[in-house]
């Protein structure tokens, strides 16, 4: 699916699913550091309900399983969730193909939710009600960047 984005490219559409088997190849990018800055957090551990959107090819999903979370992950590119699926074929960790602004979670459903390296592109007006609703009472939401060389968790 092409996404448009007037602050992007100029506009020109893109399709993040022609990347998916690069992606799968290369973009296991963060160090270990990444993931137990999350885990200091109390964030995506044993016994939380987690939902990523904007997953790809699953990179957070799939490096943060171990910590015991259960996972349901969301993308816009049916490619990306294909690859996502194959390199977490052994984890039990349930992906959607859905652009975040059309997710439809039950009330009160997650602990946390989380977007890595994609919240820019989705329209917040859409998103973050839907959000709050799915979240439960102390539910948080973790927004997760790189600017530069430093890592930023919001």
């Amino acid at each position: 699916m092409k996404i448009t984005d007037r602050d992007i490219d100029n506009g020109k559409p893109f399709d993040w699913g022609k990347t998916s088997l690069d992606y799968a190849k290369f973009r296991d990018i963060y160090p270990k550091e990444f993931y137990q800055k999350i885990v200091d957090r109390k964030l995506c551990i044993d016994g939380q309900s987690i939902l990523d959107v904007g997953t790809g090819t699953g990179v957070l999903p799939r490096n943060m399983y171990q910590y015991g979370a259960k996972w349901r992950a969301t993308d816009i590119s049916g490619n990306q969730i294909e690859q996502a699926k194959i390199l977490s074929k052994d984890m039990d960790i349930d992906y959607y193909v859905v652009p975040t602004e059309d997710i439809s979670f039950s009330d009160n459903s997650f602990d946390v939710i989380t977007a890595c390296q994609c919240f820019w592109y989705f329209n917040h007006e859409i998103v973050m009600p839907k959000f709050y609703r799915m979240l439960k009472k102390e539910g948080k939401i973790l927004v997760l960047y790189k600017i530069n060389e430093y890592l930023v968790l919001d």
